[in-house]
């Protein structure tokens, strides 16, 4: 009968789907690897996926225990027997999910994410369940992933670099060559014109040392909050009078290892940015405060440093930032102000800035609703030293003897002419040895060494070495436009030198030479 045909026919089907054979096969055919394991790490069911991922045969997997698996014992600090992380799973009662690096048969290494969860049998034993993905695609997609991203902030900061220094590089070279030829007299317009474009280029080639954390630094301990009250001139100036400034810090705050003029970079970078969100006016406020950092846990927690900072935020009442905008906030040359309004490089100088001093930076913000800057710096136990004043723009002059070792022929000559003209007496050396035979020489009248950190012949250390053991008061006074991590390889240099970055000015030549005299 119809009827009873089809009963037979779904006990039939039950007891199929209920047989051990069946279900074995149904498992196998799974393609997410896993296995089950008892309490002493002996595998006791397994699919054919998780004999693929390791590379054992059906016939290895009973002898097998998970601990050969792991190049190391993933997920657990504690050390001991090799089932002990199947054990602590197994008494926490709750699945677990970690990542750690696996080795197949043939000791090819690959990572791992396990998913445990326990299970109980009918003979009332405990087993554990894993299921295993292999992350080794996933990591592949994502490296990819973060190198396309790479790639295409390294063309936006060529591109960046190109457009801006084609400019100053066609301003210098056209009115130079016209001058030069005749076709237009040499104006102090002109002579402005060229100076003018040879600082930006200055600039730009600060803001990209500054976002790549490979500014020579001069480290002292300073307090943040003297800082900051030594430029609230210049920042209510800069800001405009449309825009209320306030400054707000604590009492008696523990000072930090930083270099003053770069912590002053920060501070002016991220008040213009403030300014230029509030085209129609608004409220600036800086906060310098003291903060204990607790661990914390996450992505974003990663940079944290625990322990004592000393705090500085800058929020603002502006226009603010979209989520996208964020995404990209510090990144060089993004920007989105109107064609000759930023270069894109503020905010990428105080992230490296920042990063170089060992701190990080959060950023909050919302359409219409104002930004927020907020920095954290490590403090430092030692006490602090008093904060230099604003530079005048009066060049300083003395009547001490200097002497000049510069490899480069133009940069020697202009130190050789401006110096005479402030008062110094000036002797020059082209390399290291020369500089040696210079100094033997006039030993006795020479008062101070403006000294390239990198020289032809012999080395600046040795250059430095050697007058130091002939005549150690002279006083010293370091130059180079290469990185920090190029002259620390080459030199060594002590965080203590007196160090000019090139370029200089020759206010600022005058100016370090002076306080390299004091």
């Amino acid at each position: 009968m119809p009827g009873m045909q089809g009963t037979q026919q779904a006990i039939s089907t039950a007891n199929l789907i209920e047989s051990a054979e069946f279900l074995s096969h149904l498992l196998r055919q799974i393609t997410q690897p896993f296995a089950v394991v008892n309490r002493l790490g002996r595998f006791l069911l397994w699919n054919r996926a998780f004999e693929e991922l390791t590379g054992y045969s059906p016939s290895e997997m009973p002898r097998l225990h998970p601990s050969k698996l792991a190049i190391s014992e993933p997920g657990f600090e504690q050390e001991g027997p090799q089932n002990e992380w199947i054990e602590a799973v197994l008494q926490g009662g709750k699945p677990r999910v970690f990542t750690t690096q696996w080795q197949t048969r043939t000791g090819q290494p690959f990572p791992v994410e396990l998913r445990c969860a326990c299970l109980d049998s009918h003979e009332g034993e405990e087993l554990l369940l894993i299921v295993a993905t292999n992350l080794s695609e996933r990591q592949r997609l994502e490296a990819e992933l973060r190198q396309s991203q790479k790639m295409e902030a390294i063309g936006r900061l060529a591109g960046g670099i190109a457009h801006d220094f084609n400019n100053v590089l066609t301003t210098i070279l056209g009115l130079s060559e016209a001058m030069m030829s005749g076709h237009a007299p040499p104006t102090s317009e002109s002579l402005r014109e060229i100076h003018h474009a040879a600082s930006h280029a200055a600039d730009l080639t600060n803001g990209l040392l500054a976002f790549s954390r490979r500014q020579i630094l001069q480290m002292r301990n300073i307090r943040l909050e003297a800082v900051v009250a030594n430029m609230a001139k210049m920042v209510t100036r800069l800001i405009g009078e449309d825009i209320r400034l306030e400054i707000f810090y604590e009492q008696s705050l523990p000072s930090i290892r930083a270099d003053q003029s770069q912590i002053e970079q920060v501070v002016l970078n991220l008040c213009l940015n403030a300014r230029d969100a509030m085209p129609g006016g608004g409220q600036l406020r800086i906060d310098v405060r003291y903060e204990v950092l607790a661990e914390q846990r996450g992505q974003k927690a990663a940079a944290m440093r625990t322990g004592p900072h000393v705090v500085l935020a800058v929020r603002d009442s502006g226009v603010g930032m979209d989520e996208e905008t964020l995404q990209h906030v510090f990144e060089p040359f993004f920007t989105r102000k109107p064609v000759g309004q930023g270069t894109g490089l503020g905010l990428s100088m105080v992230y490296g800035i920042v990063q170089q001093h060992e701190g990080f930076i959060r950023v909050s913000s919302q359409p219409n609703k104002g930004t927020e800057f907020t920095i954290y710096f490590p403090t430092s136990a030692g006490e602090p030293e008093p904060i230099r004043q604003r530079e005048s723009s009066a060049m300083a002059t003395g009547s001490a003897t200097v002497m000049v070792v510069e490899d480069e022929k133009s940069v020697r000559r202009l130190i050789v002419e401006v110096l005479p003209r402030l008062g110094y007496r000036v002797f020059a050396a082209a390399d290291g040895e020369e500089a040696l035979r210079v100094f033997d020489r006039w030993k006795d009248r020479i008062d101070l060494v403006v000294l390239d950190a990198i020289l032809p012949k012999k080395s600046s250390r040795e250059v430095y070495e050697q007058i130091t053991r002939q005549k150690p008061s002279v006083r010293f006074l370091f130059t180079s436009g290469y990185n920090e991590v190029f002259i620390n390889r080459k030199f060594e240099l002590d965080p203590n030198f007196i160090f000019l970055r090139k370029p200089f000015t020759t206010l600022e030549l005058a100016t370090m030479i002076r306080r390299a005299l004091e």
